[in-house]
């Protein structure tokens, strides 16, 4: 695709993000449709600098452009008198009401070896080692030969905190790292981690285990993300 094309592919994310945003807006303020109005215009100015947009289909990428709308809100909402945990606390628990789709029936069995199975993302990683650009991902995924856990990643480098650094909303990130939690959770992946980068880890250590007992960020940082009840 081209860079136009690339632009708009991304412009989508906050687009159908937008009812949520509202919804999550109505939480905090009384002018949500105003807040997210604005929020379009941040996102918008955005854009030309985001990480991936000229690789949209980049494992990685989805979750910057999603992030960053989240940062968008944020910050159309920080001048309203909206904390970064404020916002953080009411994202999470928007996250954790809202519906989830059914999943679909699995389809055959993959007997293949794990790393042969993610031979692709594997290839993608080690190339971000030495190739990623200033701001990209930069990470290694890793496998347990004990079964302890099924497959993992472990971040290096983190393109939230690079954006979010841009707009002094570092004490947002935790939230965002608490996000990955309820998406385990809600797919039963069995996420546990010990720290991430955001929370002063010298690496984001994502642990998967299908069905295993996760292991959430929250418990262990209180005073970094703010929730009113954890599981």
């Amino acid at each position: 695709m081209s860079r136009l094309e690339n632009e708009q592919f991304v412009r989508k994310f906050f687009a159908e993000a937008r009812p949520r945003f509202v919804a999550l807006a109505r939480r905090l303020v009384d002018d949500a449709k105003a807040s997210v109005d604005e929020a379009s215009e941040i996102y918008e100015r955005m854009i030309p600098e985001m990480t991936y947009v000229d690789e949209p289909n980049h494992p990685m990428a989805s979750s910057v452009f999603i992030c960053n709308g989240s940062l968008s809100l944020y910050l159309a909402l920080k001048p309203r008198g909206i904390s970064a945990h404020d916002f953080g606390s009411a994202l999470l628990e928007a996250m954790a009401s809202a519906p989830f789709p059914e999943p679909k029936p699995d389809g055959p069995a993959d007997t293949r070896p794990v790393k042969e199975r993610f031979a692709d993302f594997i290839k993608i990683a080690n190339d971000s080692l030495t190739q990623a650009l200033p701001g990209e991902f930069v990470y290694e995924a890793v496998f347990s030969e004990s079964g302890e856990y099924d497959w993992g990643v472990n971040v290096k480098s983190c393109a939230i905190c690079s954006a979010f650094s841009k707009h002094d909303a570092m004490d947002l990130v935790p939230y965002m790292c608490a996000t990955d939690d309820v998406m385990s959770d809600r797919g039963k992946q069995g996420l546990r981690r010990s720290g991430t980068i955001a929370l002063g880890a010298s690496h984001c250590d994502f642990r998967y285990k299908r069905g295993g007992e996760p292991l959430h960020l929250a418990p262990q940082y209180p005073d970094r993300i703010r929730v009113a009840e954890e599981d």
